[in-house]
């Protein structure tokens, strides 16, 4: 009897809680939820994803009509996206064209902070080489035959020493001396302290270049107001190897844009690759190798000063 009486008493007491609002969700509440969210949400991403295609779809035609394409990347692309603008003579006139209160060179505050310097400021995976970095490095190893040092010209925080020791065996006695601006040298430092960086230093000053036997420059150049021959020429003891890469040059008269470079403006200069190559076999360098990579630089409103490609050279001290 008593036995009866408590299964029965279990069965009310389970009926109860069935039948008592509870906080938890059922698997059908959240299907519910979800759907009735999905309802809500849905006519926004698919009104999201039309204006997406319609962005494209408008922009796709803008940058192929003559003239308008040239407004579209003057006024509205160069100040959202790494792109170049305006035709000038010298560095001052370039930045003179920039709105006021624009930020100005590589050099910010902010830089050494960043989570990857070289991402930032370069574009490029810290440790990684392109397939268009390897004609670079083969004169590079070239060059270590009979020598152990190399004045990297705007180094960055090392990006070709980290790069290039992947695939070289460095020289037991390497001295690797990147030349930056100062924020990148205190990211380059630290970074140095954090991986292990045999032979790699830093310095702000060009005349360290002074008896060092390679100078390596990549994506440098163009940012230098100076030109490479007239840096040289004050050195007493020329580096014997000269390597660059990653460089705008065209058939044309030399000039000055402005480059959006994302969290600054930079003026951006192209040279002639017949004069560049010119000034420097005027001071004792033969041209050894030239090569070309597959990038474009096109300045709105100047169809005549199109980069057909970047260039890389490897010159050597005629003794």
């Amino acid at each position: 009897m008593s036995l009866t009486k408590s299964s029965t008493n279990k069965q009310n007491s389970i009926k109860s809680l069935a039948e008592k609002p509870s906080n938890r969700t059922t698997e059908a509440d959240d299907l519910h939820f979800y759907s009735s969210f999905k309802k809500l949400i849905d006519p926004i991403k698919f009104t999201q994803r039309m204006a997406d295609k319609i962005q494209k779809f408008v922009t796709k035609i803008v940058i192929n009509i003559p003239i308008v394409s040239d407004y579209y990347y003057y006024y509205w692309y160069f100040f959202r996206h790494l792109s170049y603008r305006g035709v000038f003579n010298t560095y001052s006139e370039a930045l003179k064209a920039l709105p006021s209160g624009s930020r100005i060179s590589h050099s910010q505050p902010e830089i050494h902070n960043h989570r990857s310097v070289a991402q930032l400021t370069t574009r490029r995976e810290l440790g990684k080489l392109d397939l268009i970095d390897y004609p670079m490095v083969f004169w590079l190893k070239s060059a270590f035959n009979d020598s152990s040092t190399v004045f990297d010209l705007g180094g960055n925080v090392g990006v070709s020493y980290y790069a290039c020791r992947k695939y070289l065996q460095y020289p037991s006695n390497l001295r690797w001396l990147v030349c930056e601006l100062p924020e990148l040298i205190i990211a380059g430092e630290k970074l140095a302290r954090e991986i292990d960086s045999p032979g790699l230093s830093f310095t702000r000053d060009f005349a360290k270049a002074e008896g060092m036997d390679i100078l390596l420059t990549v994506g440098t150049l163009q940012y230098l107001e100076v030109s490479l021959a007239d840096i040289l020429g004050e050195l007493k003891v020329k580096p014997k190897h000269i390597l660059i890469n990653h460089t705008p040059f065209y058939e044309g008269e030399s000039f000055i844009t402005l480059q959006n470079i994302g969290y600054a403006f930079s003026p951006y200069k192209i040279q002639n690759r017949i004069q560049f190559l010119a000034s420097l076999t005027s001071i004792g360098y033969e041209l050894i190798d030239s090569w070309k990579l597959n990038r474009t630089c096109s300045i709105p409103f100047h169809p005549d000063r199109f980069v057909h490609n970047y260039y890389g050279f490897y010159l050597r001290l005629i003794e």
